[in-house]
């Protein structure tokens, strides 16, 4: 078994990555540099990227709990309101007084539910914005680090 082992490894691999890796380079042609990080470099990104993390995660919270709020108010406000009219509906005397208050119910509602929805969509515009705000930048920062040198380019194959 060591010895199929110690076969396989002197063997050469093949494909155009050996093929790239083993052309000449051209005169004149200096070797490409790739971008090298220490382990505090990347320890420094990561700590990072959680940092940004924790803090989104904190604006996310926030706002679903600003949301759940505001939909509570509005379903208290919709029962209250539905609560007012099935009084006035049972103290009704005409067909036309009952009419009238299923009319304004109706009106009450359909405002309150745009008025709702206004603050709701405001609401999700800026959870959104203060979730994604901590990652602002981010990628740009982590890719700079990984970026090759001014002037320097990878190795064509």
């Amino acid at each position: 078994m060591a010895g199929r082992a110690k076969k396989s490894a002197e063997a050469p691999l093949p494909g155009p990555a050996l093929a790239s890796a083993a052309a000449p380079q051209p005169a004149g042609a200096s070797p490409t540099s790739y971008p090298s990080l220490s382990y505090a470099d990347l320890a420094a990104i990561s700590r990072d990227n959680v940092e940004a993390a924790v803090k989104a995660n904190a604006a996310l919270s926030a706002g679903i709990e600003a949301i759940g709020q505001e939909v509570m108010a509005y379903t208290k406000s919709a029962l209250k309101s539905a609560s007012e009219a099935a009084h006035g509906l049972l103290n009704a005397r005409t067909l036309e007084d009952v009419v009238r208050l299923q009319a304004d119910l109706a009106k009450r509602n359909f405002d309150g539910f745009v008025a709702g929805s206004v603050k709701l969509s405001e609401l999700g515009v800026s959870l959104a914005n203060e979730a994604l705000a901590p990652w602002e930048g981010r990628v740009e920062a982590v890719m700079a680090q990984f970026a090759y040198p001014q002037g320097a380019k990878p190795a064509s194959p």
